[in-house]
């Protein structure tokens, strides 16, 4: 087996194991369907300028998701949707304290190396 097959094999396992795997969260088309996938997620509300040391207000939200589960599930286009009058693809997650969360991607970032998805959030609704 492959380093780069061991890593994704290792990853698959991290994900979707049933006590310390990822997150449930639910992904929606822009044609309406439904899907609950096992992501890694982050919700970062501060970060800090790296020239003036100084914070800065802005939220930067991801979550990452197998790319065979995305293609599963019939999710292989999953993108940032431009046309702001287009329907967008949504995912609804819950944070650590359990405050549920409605984001639209603004963007996907494919990691075909060990395959994994990680999609850029905004707040929807």
């Amino acid at each position: 087996m492959s380093f780069r097959s061991e890593a994704y094999a290792d990853l698959n396992e991290i994900m979707n194991d049933p006590d310390t795997g990822g997150e449930p969260c639910t992904i929606t088309s822009p044609a309406g369907v439904s899907v609950e996938f096992k992501t890694l997620s982050n919700d970062i509300t501060l970060s800090f300028d790296p020239d003036t040391g100084q914070s800065v207000t802005g939220r930067q939200a991801t979550v990452s998701v197998l790319i065979s589960e995305l293609i599963a599930a019939g999710f292989s286009g999953i993108c940032g949707v431009a046309d702001k009058t287009a329907r967008p693809w949504v995912v609804d997650a819950i944070d650590v304290n359990g405050v549920a969360g409605k984001f639209k991607v603004s963007e996907s970032n494919p990691d075909n190396s060990i395959g994994l998805m990680l999609l850029f959030l905004e707040l929807y609704q």
